[in-house]
């Protein structure tokens, strides 16, 4: 599962966030900023210093380092918001997708007792929100379809990241507070 993004609340690798900045980024002259003057030349030459990052989208790595922050972020304040266990999964999720996310879900219901798991296939055009226990009780079904309506919209507008992030302040919204 090489295209898989899973992040529980907190969960992002800092440390590879920041070893990638460090590897892309690269100095080299533009002609913007920095002006120098030659004083045998009418003409000002321009010089910029600008740090150039460019970060290549895979199937290993969909999202940039700061799409994955605000991401983690949204997981972080969900989580600690509510008291409950928000947690990501974006991948391919097989033929039977309501399956698959029941079975992750099973997993993060044996290490907390109130997990919401939100799995997205964007390749199969498929999101999958599920709730158990305490949190089934403290997220209705109609907040979750709401949330899930919202993150549908941002997504048909090419915004994967835009629509996790509302999805999960909606469902927190949903939660209260715990």
């Amino acid at each position: 599962m090489s295209g898989d993004l899973r992040a529980s609340a907190g969960a992002t690798s800092m440390q590879s966030l920041q070893s990638d900045r460090r590897n892309d980024e690269s100095v080299e002259p533009n002609d913007a900023d920095a002006r120098v003057r030659d004083p045998y030349d009418s003409e000002p030459r321009v010089k910029e210093m600008t740090t150039r990052r460019e970060t290549q989208l895979s199937p290993d790595r969909p999202f940039k380092p700061a799409q994955l922050a605000r991401i983690d972020e949204a997981l972080t304040l969900a989580s600690r918001e509510t008291g409950l266990l928000f947690s990501l999964y974006v991948g391919d999720l097989g033929q039977s997708s309501r399956a698959t996310a029941d079975a992750m879900f099973a997993t993060l219901a044996a290490r907390h007792p109130a997990p919401v798991l939100v799995a997205i296939s964007p390749g199969q055009r498929r999101l999958e929100i599920v709730t158990g226990g305490e949190s089934a009780r403290r997220i209705p079904n109609r907040s979750a379809a709401l949330a899930a309506l919202a993150m549908r919209g941002s997504f048909a507008n090419g915004d994967l990241t835009g629509g996790i992030v509302t999805g999960l302040r909606q469902l927190a919204d949903g939660a209260g507070r715990g």
